[in-house]
């Protein structure tokens, strides 16, 4: 028998049970038995005849795989009838039943799920509960990055980077820290991020910034800021040097207490990762003797050799990491430091000028060792 003709025996069936009921109901008139015994009646029995009339549902495992997109701000009605123009329900009084009778069923979680066609509703249901339903996509933004390397990182998306520039214009909707002061550039947070195809630019960065604020107020930078004499800004500056300074990762509090030494006995900080951001390029690209001659790169408030204190904003993007490091730096006295090995990443700490020198020096006799006689 076709499931066309189950249906037409199932429904005649259910006529004959309703004519029945009727029966039933007029004679109870008849009688003179009261209305209400004869509501109560057909409320218990002819409605759900009725109903189950009415509410279509299917049965069995499904025929095909589909994908179900559940928006933000869609209700119960939206959603079921998502399913049945989908064929997944075969009725929205299906669905609606399916949920009256599930108390979890207000917890659908926007985002897209893999679902089937043709499966009953209360099956539909509880794979929309169901986590694993979910369709996930991720995109990985990695630490140091500058602002325009994450938006080539957040292509990977499919989003083309024209529409991240534009989101990057309105910084008012992208839930920035408020030391951030409206710049995007080293407070979005560097991890990796689920999406959804319909997630627009905005939403993406969105989500980077929300969670630099997550990660700040969990490292409780304010409180750091409160301790170490400086501000939350100036937290998150010391971090980006750090990202784009530090070879070992041993090394990064060492580095952040030099950088705060520096600030506090009034030098200047001399890092070359801020000359090559003010110049917009960065090794290998960049050529370290024209870079700080001494008539140097342009003024810019980001070139420390030429600017007092810190630079005027972050020059990467930092992650956990350098952060922590930025708000725990090392007990030391060190003002200097150079990387004297690029392949072990051996790095010497001083407060001596003239055995920073000899340092450097060190480091100048591996790169002419290592094919790179003018310096690396």
């Amino acid at each position: 028998m076709s499931m066309l003709d189950t249906e037409r025996s199932r429904r005649r069936e259910i006529w004959h049970r309703v004519k029945g009921y009727l029966a039933v109901l007029v004679s109870l008139a008849v009688l003179g038995t009261g209305g209400y015994l004869a509501f109560d009646f057909v409320n218990t029995n002819v409605r759900g005849v009725f109903s189950s009339i009415v509410a279509a549902d299917y049965q069995g495992s499904g025929v095909k795989d589909v994908e179900v997109v559940v928006e933000e701000g869609q209700t119960a009605t939206d959603i079921g009838e998502t399913l049945v123009d989908l064929d997944v329900v075969a009725s929205t009084e299906a669905w609606q039943a399916a949920v009256s009778a599930n108390p979890e069923a207000s917890s659908i979680q926007t985002g897209t799920y893999r679902l089937r066609t043709q499966i009953p509703a209360a099956t539909a249901l509880q794979w929309l509960l169901d986590p694993s339903r979910r369709v996930v996509q991720r995109v990985t933004v990695a630490e140091g990055l500058r602002l325009e390397q994450q938006v080539e990182a957040l292509t990977a998306t499919g989003i083309p980077a024209e529409e991240f520039e534009r989101a990057l214009e309105r910084p008012e909707e992208l839930g920035l820290v408020d030391f951030a002061e409206g710049e995007p550039a080293g407070f979005l947070f560097p991890d990796t991020y689920d999406y959804s195809d319909d997630d627009t630019a905005t939403d993406l960065l969105r989500q980077m910034g929300e969670r630099y604020g997550t990660v700040a107020e969990d490292l409780d930078i304010a409180g750091a800021a409160d301790d170490l004499g400086v501000s939350e800004r100036d937290i998150a500056i010391v971090a980006s040097i750090i990202e784009k300074e530090v070879f070992i990762p041993e090394d990064r509090p060492k580095v952040a207490r030099v950088i705060y030494n520096r600030l506090e006995a009034g030098q200047r900080l001399q890092f070359d990762s801020t000359v090559y951001y003010a110049l917009g390029t960065y090794p290998p690209d960049a050529i370290p003797g024209e870079a700080f001659a001494p008539t140097g790169p342009p003024e810019s408030p980001y070139n420390t050799y030429k600017v007092d204190g810190l630079p005027a904003g972050p020059i990467s993007a930092p992650g956990r990491a350098a952060l922590e490091a930025a708000i725990d730096p090392a007990e030391g006295d060190w003002l200097y430091f150079v990387t004297v090995n690029l392949q072990t990443g051996e790095t010497r700490f001083t407060d001596s000028e003239a055995e920073h020198q000899r340092n450097v020096e060190a480091f100048n006799q591996w790169c002419v060792s290592n094919g790179n006689p003018a310096g690396c």
